[in-house]
C-alpha cells in the first residue's frame, strides 16, 4: 500500500523529507504539494487534490494537520483505491483552545493584516517544535516560511477558522487513524475527542511530540504509522484506541 501524504499549512512538501525517507523502506511515500494560490481555499484544494489520486493502485491517505479536512472530505467520497485515512496533529473543526496560534484566524478581521511570517523564528519554533527545536529544524521552518505568500497563509488560517468537517468524518468507510502529539502546543487533544465523537471506530496513537510530530519524531511517527496500516490492510474499519 503506497502512502499519498497532504501538507500542513505551508503547504509544501519539503518539511516532510525525513518523514517521507523514513516510510520508503517499508513502503512508496510522497507527499503532494498544494499551488499557492490565495484562491484555494479547503473546498478548491479537495476538487484540486481529488484528479491527483492513485488510481492504479491501494494507497493510504495522510493528512497532517492544515490538510486533515481535506483528506477527510476526499476520504468520504470513497476513491476506489482507498484503503485507509490518517490524521496527524489535525483537527475537523477550527483548533482548541481559542488562544492556539492556529486560532489566530477566528479573530477579529484586522488580526489577518499581521505580518504572520515576520514572527520572532523562536517563537514559531517553540510552538510549533517545542523542546525538539534544533538548528537544522529551524533553518527549514525559516525557509517555509519565507516560500509562503502571506496571502496564501491568510486564507488557510481563515480557512481553518471555519471548518466542519465531523459530518463528512462520519462517512468515511475506510480505517482511519489519528496520530496525537502529545506535547502539542497548537491543536490540543480536544480535536482528537471531537473526531472520536464524528467517528468513534477511529482509532487514536499517541506520541511524545509536537505539532511538527512528522517532522520532530519522523522515525517513530513511520514506524506506528506503517504498523498500523499493516494491521489495518486487514481490517474493515475496526476501532483500537491506544492512545
Amino acid at each position: 500500500m503506497r502512502c499519498l501524504v497532504l501538507p500542513g499549512l505551508d503547504g509544501g512538501g519539503a518539511l516532510l523529507d525525513d518523514f517521507l525517507a523514513a516510510m520508503r523502506p517499508r513502503r512508496e511515500a510522497r507527499a503532494l504539494a498544494y499551488p499557492g494560490d490565495p484562491a484555494l481555499g479547503y473546498a478548491e484544494l479537495i476538487d484540486w487534490v481529488w484528479p491527483r489520486l492513485p488510481a492504479d493502485a491501494p494507497f493510504a491517505l495522510i493528512g497532517e494537520s492544515f490538510s486533515g479536512p481535506v483528506a477527510v472530505a476526499l476520504a468520504a467520497r470513497r476513491p476506489p483505491q482507498l484503503k485507509a485515512l490518517v490524521l496527524c496533529a489535525s483537527f475537523v473543526r477550527a483548533p482548541r483552545p481559542p488562544w492556539s496560534p492556529l486560532g489566530l484566524a477566528a479573530l477579529p478581521s484586522w488580526t489577518h493584516r499581521l505580518p504572520l511570517q515576520r514572527a520572532p523564528l523562536a517563537a514559531v519554533a517553540r510552538a510549533a517544535l517545542g523542546r525538539w527545536s534544533t538548528a537544522q529544524r529551524r533553518q527549514r521552518l525559516r525557509a517555509a516560511l519565507d516560500a509562503l505568500d502571506p496571502a496564501v497563509l491568510r486564507r488557510r488560517l481563515g480557512e481553518i477558522a471555519r471548518v466542519d468537517a465531523r459530518a463528512a468524518l462520519a462517512e468515511v468507510a475506510v480505517p482511519t487513524l489519528y496520530l496525537r502529539a502529545t506535547a502539542d502546543r497548537l491543536v490540543s487533544r480536544e480535536s482528537w475527542e471531537e473526531i472520536r465523537r464524528a467517528r468513534p471506530r477511529t482509532d487514536c496513537i499517541a506520541l511524545d511530540a509536537p505539532h511538527f510530530v512528522l517532522q520532530a519524531r519522523a522515525d517513530a511517527a513511520a514506524t506506528r504509522i506503517g504498523d498500523w496500516l499493516d494491521r489495518a490492510s486487514g481490517l474493515d474499519a475496526g476501532r483500537a484506541d491506544v492512545s
